[in-house]
């Protein structure tokens, strides 16, 4: 189940695509004559000529993103799926790096697929997030947020995580333990400092646990209601 919001106002599309622009989004470009979407990221916005600059990515086939090309650029940002289409105006140099230098989109899909109640996490509340890649390597990070079909969280901007794939994880919340597989969905890596975001979906989860993390996830929200009632 989704909602989708067409977004095509000049005002609207102008923040979406400089919030992605500033915050670094990982983002994927599907060329329209191939199957596979390449990693890349939004370099530039130019508001006179309006205009997109891509990473150019590592496969650059001129068959697929020649001159001309039509691409769909997806991203994620706060659990929804941002999708736009673009043609390519020129293949070139930015800033001694190959770049796509693309048309403004005449609209952006916002996909909102979050089925679950999900509540935000301060420092006070006694939780535990940890990743555990193929190599064994455990990556520890701090829990931001949580619902009954995934996270979000802090870690090391150096951890070496790729958006799309499924690793192991376990999850204390409030004293309850949980443990297996995760995708993820979302790698928010800021121009500086020491952590990126991330964002999770959980993957294969039992209805017993998911119906314990949404009853986990509406008692901390009660309990934060409360709180805020008593300032």
């Amino acid at each position: 189940m989704s909602d989708d919001t067409v977004v095509s106002k000049a005002d609207e599309l102008t923040s979406l695509l400089g919030s992605v622009h500033k915050q670094q989004l990982a983002i994927r470009i599907l060329a329209e004559t191939s199957a596979t979407p390449e990693p890349s990221l939004l370099l530039a916005i130019d508001h006179r000529p309006r205009r997109l600059i891509f990473d150019a990515p590592r496969n650059l086939d001129a068959a697929h993103f020649a001159v001309g090309k039509r691409i769909t650029a997806l991203t994620y940002k706060d659990g929804a799926e941002l999708r736009f289409d673009v043609g390519i105006q020129a293949v070139a140099g930015f800033r001694g790096y190959p770049a796509l230098q693309t048309s403004w989109p005449k609209q952006l899909i916002y996909r909102q697929r979050r089925k679950a109640f999900r509540v935000r996490l301060g420092s006070s509340e006694n939780s535990r997030m940890e990743l555990y890649g193929d190599d064994g390597n455990q990556l520890r990070g701090q829990l931001l947020d949580f619902s009954a079909s995934g996270f979000g969280a802090l870690i090391e901007r150096s951890a070496p995580l790729v958006m799309g794939e499924i690793i192991d994880y376990s999850l204390d919340v409030g004293g309850v333990y949980f443990s297996g597989k995760v995708e993820i969905r979302d790698l928010t890596i800021p121009s500086q400092g020491r952590f990126m975001r991330i964002g999770a979906a959980l993957v294969k989860l039992e209805p017993q646990a998911q119906k314990q993390l949404e009853r986990i996830a509406r008692d901390l929200e009660r309990r934060k209601i409360r709180s805020n009632n008593n300032r």
